[in-house]
This record gives C-alpha cells, structure tokens and sequence, in this order.
C-alpha cells in the first residue's frame, strides 16, 4: 500500500501538459505554416508534407487537450487528503499494536504535514494574487 506517492511528481505534470513539452511549439509552428518554408530545414523529413491550416480555422485534433489549472490543483488537494489518510492508519495501527514499526509512522505523519502545509501556502499565494489583480486598474 504505497499510496503516499500520490502526488504527480513535476514531470509527469510537465509531460501531461503539451505547451510545456520542450519542441511543442515547434511542432505547432511547423504544422500550422506559421514560420514558412525557411523553416522546414531545421525538423526532420516528413514535416512539409503535414500542409498548412488556415489561421482560425483548427480541427478538434489540433487543441490542446492538457488539464486545466483546476483540475491539476484538485488533484494536488486529493493527494494531501490521501496522505492525511495514510498516516491516519499507520498510527492507529501503532496504537493497537497491528504495526511495532514507529519510524515508518512518523515519517507518514511528517509528510502528510509538510504536503498540508505546502498546500496552505500555495492557497496563500493564490489569494495574495487574486487581491493583487483585484486592486489593479484597468
């Protein structure tokens, strides 16, 4: 039950999200025209024979499918609730006596503590933010 490493690391969150893949942009130049022939040189055989689509005017392949904000802050929220669990459990089961391995309960406990205090000071940021653009004038 290995749980406690929940959390997608940031690599997985950079590898779900194509705007921050090293050659997405790139690759979205090529395929969309936007740079010209003059451009072709510099990728790989096979790029010109993608053709250009006009600007606007994008199929629903071409979208980014990456996840949002939102959604990748839910599951950060989720992973500290999993491992609040998962610490819950592994001191019980040091009270009762099911477990006689302490090291491992603390360290449970320690990291469900730095997960929550590391998403309060991410909330903190979000909130200092949010009133900074609120106060800002258009």
């Amino acid at each position: 039950m290995n749980a406690i490493s929940s959390l997608p690391s940031l690599s997985d969150l950079l590898s779900q999200n194509q705007n921050l893949q090293a050659n997405s942009q790139i690759d979205r130049f090529a395929k969309s025209g936007e740079m010209g022939k003059s451009f072709s040189s510099f990728q790989t055989q096979g790029i010109e024979s993608l053709g250009s689509n006009p600007v606007g005017k994008t199929t629903t392949t071409d979208r980014v499918t990456a996840p949002g904000f939102s959604q990748m802050f839910e599951n950060f929220v989720k992973g500290v609730d999993q491992k609040k669990k998962i610490s819950k459990v592994a001191t019980q089961d040091l009270i009762l006596g099911r477990s006689d391995n302490i090291h491992e309960a603390v360290v449970k406990s320690e990291e469900a503590g730095v997960a929550f205090n590391l998403m309060i000071e991410v909330r903190n940021k979000l909130v200092a933010n949010y009133k900074e653009l609120m106060r800002m004038q258009v």
